[in-house]
């Protein structure tokens, strides 16, 4: 037929479009050249025969475009400081640090003392109670978008990028203003929204913060430890706002408005149309707006359009359309894992069920789906946040019915009531069922998770064998497919040959945090920092890295001595992973650990690790108490450091190294001349932040180590530096060309690390 011909060249340019959008964000080359992709696109579209090349020409210029938008938003240096007026955005979210209050919320400037671009994201520790809409004067002290680049762990500087964000920051004083004429207030959308959350914050509700994230998209809400339960068990997209909860609201309201229809002079099926877009619409605006619901929003729009033609749309046109309309709305979106969780699912579904139409019951299509699912994502999920639960699976079966039929229609039934007497009793059921699902979980999560190291991309290829293999090929490819993966998934982790050693210095901003692997242990010499909020690296950073690697448990920690930017992190790290023991250069509150002492020592897989500093019962406090460890393999050494400074350095004796941290992230008290001298390092390793206001490293140090022939590297410009005795004459850093181009150096012009890898020069 003519008309089906036409629209399989709409749904392959569609999904064309869709692969050069989100191919834009990890081709170098396409950013700089976004100009010359739009006009070949056009100017291809235009020949009938070449169309679906100029749709994808045409998607890799506007994802192009846009993620240069994100990046020239960015403010400049001199903005470090800036008094501004403006609305916030959002629902503001608070944490509960040591003792403090730290609220978050997006602000959308409207005047400024400096250019600003773009929305910030500003934290206001002990501030007063924010309301969405409300409009402020603030003093404020900002800084470029810019987080920790290491290899495992939550990516922030891709989520700064993909809300287009100008600057992050502080607050330092305020002002509520009063709202303009017709603005704010509760008649605002951020009005209703908060009005709705403070409804929900004063009723007697358990679990209250679940039922914000599902009905009003408020993950800000729940509490860290439920974070961290759903994530163990693989329920974590639970909590997230998904297609599923959009399709239910618009079953229902195509239902309710065909029962209208029934009692009215309307068309039934035009009634339960119009019913379902506007419930589904208003859900979507009240939750948010979020990607998984202008996605699920998309399909059922084009869904209902169909159904009311009278036409039968092709369920691969639906996912064409749905997929290129939310990368026209918003082409920025594959920088979410969302983007990823949320289509894939739904590609995973068409890809099994389509080919395969067959009569079942409910519930065994409910557990089939559930399966199929499971196939591609357990690997892919395990991707992202390092584990698998030998029970998510089963875990999955009983919670996603339960959330989705249960859970989702008495939770919004209530949230819509909850003026009327009726609406409390709703979410006190859906409260209720929150309680009974995390019961589930918590029995779930006394079988402990597999932590799967993240080698070499070899998931990705388990994700595409998966998905393969549910496809409707032949049994004997599906065989292999299948058996490529097992072996895949049950060989080893890459393990270290005797007698060699792995060290990498985690970025973790102004701090220290080293991880060290041999053959068959591992050691962690410093956690990071804790920040005022209450969040630490020990948890953001440390334990991402060492269970991205595959490692169960820690053997040693090393904890240099007592300063918040060594040890901040460490009470995360030893309640989120086993831990063998800990030595300390000098107590640290709340931690039981054994003295450092100089003589220490012990052999790990043919490596060999000692004490230098300090010497038992030292008077030492503070930065010159830091336990100094010797790493030796048989012919190379590393020499970790702490924050010792003159006093001990010239008391030290200390052989010639390959890799030296730095002492003191590179402050004018340390790195004398003569330890420069003796250790003469290839590579001098700063853990510092970028721009950090102690000026670390000093220049003057700088120079000392550079004038001996080292290469010094700071983590605050190259992000993690890792170096390996199989390699020794290298090191290889984390931002780089060839990162993201939202990572890279070009994207921080103060940054200078523009190599992956660094070589050592002749000593």
């Amino acid at each position: 037929m003519p008309g089906t011909g036409g629209s399989m060249v709409v749904r392959n340019a569609a999904l064309a479009f869709s692969f050069g959008a989100v191919a834009a964000h990890w081709l170098p080359a396409a950013a700089s050249l976004w100009a010359c992709w739009m006009c070949a696109g056009v100017a291809i579209a235009l020949a009938p025969r070449v169309r679906v090349l100029g749709a994808a020409l045409v998607g890799l210029g506007w994802g192009a475009v846009h993620g240069l938008d994100a990046l020239e938003r960015r403010i400049d240096p001199v903005c470090a400081q800036a008094t501004l007026t403006g609305r916030i955005a959002g629902l503001p979210s608070e944490e509960h640090g040591r003792g403090t209050i730290a609220r978050r919320f997006v602000f959308v400037p409207e005047t400024a003392s400096c250019e600003l671009r773009g929305p910030l994201r500003l934290m206001w520790l002990d501030g007063p109670s924010l309301r969405s809409d409300e409009r402020w004067s603030l003093g404020v002290r900002l800084k470029s978008p810019r987080a920790s680049a290491n290899v495992h762990g939550f990516d922030a500087e891709a989520w700064f990028v993909r809300d287009r964000l100008a600057a992050t920051g502080y607050v330092v004083h305020g002002r509520r203003l009063e709202p303009s004429q017709g603005e704010g207030g509760v008649h605002s959308l951020g009005g209703i929204r908060q009005a709705l959350r403070d409804d929900l914050a004063r009723l007697p509700l358990v679990h209250g913060g679940v039922l914000a994230a599902l009905t009003l998209g408020d993950k800000g809400a729940i509490p860290r430890d439920k974070v961290d339960l759903y994530r163990r068990t693989g329920t974590m997209h639970l909590l997230v706002i998904s297609g599923l909860h959009v399709g239910v609201v618009t079953a229902l309201g195509f239902l309710a408005g065909r029962v209208l229809g029934l009692f009215t002079m309307l068309p039934p099926r035009a009634a339960g149309v119009v019913s379902a877009l506007v419930m589904t619409c208003a859900y979507v605006v009240i939750a948010g707006g979020g990607l998984s619901l202008v996605r699920a929003f998309a399909m059922s729009l084009a869904g209902m359009v169909a159904l009311l033609a009278g036409r039968s749309s092709a369920p691969s046109a639906v996912f064409a359309y749905a997929l290129s309309a939310v990368l026209v709305i918003d082409p920025m979106a594959p920088l979410g894992s969302g983007f990823w969780l949320s289509f894939g699912a739904v590609a995973v579904l068409l890809g099994f069920f389509v080919p395969r139409p067959r009569q079942r019951s409910w519930l065994i299509s409910a557990v089939v789906a559930q399966l199929a699912i499971a196939t591609v994502f357990v690997p892919a999920t395990t991707g992202i946040t390092g584990l698998v639960h030998p029970l998510g699976i089963g875990v999955n079966l009983v919670a996603v019915p339960t959330v989705t039929l249960l859970l989702v229609p008495l939770a919004l039934a209530g949230v819509a009531l909850i003026a009327t007497p009726v609406g409390p009793w709703l979410l006190t059921a859906a409260d209720f069922v929150v309680g009974l699902l995390e019961t589930v979980l918590a029995y779930a999560d006394r079988v402990a998770p597999i932590y799967v190291a993240s080698h070499d991309g070899w998931l990705a290829w388990i994700v595409v064998a998966a998905a393969v293999g549910l496809l409707p090929t032949s049994r004997l490819a599906r065989a292999l497919l299948v058996a490529t993966a097992t072996m895949i998934l049950l060989l080893p982790r890459p393990a270290l040959p005797w007698g060699e050693v792995d060290v990498t210095v985690l970025d973790v901003g102004q701090g220290t945090a080293v991880l060290v692997e041999t053959a068959s242990h591992t050691l962690v010499y410093d956690t990071g920092p804790v920040f005022p909020s209450g969040r630490d690296t020990g948890a953001g950073v440390v334990l991402p890295a060492v269970r991205g690697r595959g490692w169960p448990r820690i053997d040693l920690l090393v904890l240099s001595h007592g300063d918040v930017d060594h040890v901040g992190g460490a009470t995360s790290v030893l309640a989120g992973m086993t831990v063998g023991g800990v030595v300390a250069g000098e107590s640290v509150p709340g931690i039981e650990a054994q003295p450092c002492d100089a003589g220490l020592g012990w052999q790990w897989d043919g490596v060999a690790f000692s004490v230098l500093s300090p010497a038992a019962g030292h008077r030492f406090a503070g930065n010159n108490a830091s336990c100094v460890v010797l790493i030796e393999t048989g012919s190379h050494r590393v020499l970790l450091t702490g924050d010792i400074e003159a006093k001990v350095e010239q008391r030290l004796e200390v052989p010639t190294v390959d890799v030296l941290l730095v002492p003191h992230h590179g402050s004018a008290t340390s790195s004398t001349p003569a330890l420069v001298a003796a250790t003469r390092p290839k590579f001098a390793i700063v853990a510092a932040g970028l721009g950090n206001h102690f000026g670390h490293p000093h220049p003057r140090v700088v120079a000392r180590y550079r004038n001996g022939g080292s290469h010094i590297v700071s983590t605050g410009a190259a992000g993690a530096v890792r170096w390996r005795s199989t390699d020794p004459m290298s090191v290889t850093v984390q931002r780089c060309a060839e990162s993201p181009y939202w990572r890279s150096a070009s994207a921080n012009p103060r940054s200078s690390a523009v190599r992956c890898e660094w070589r050592a020069m002749d000593h």
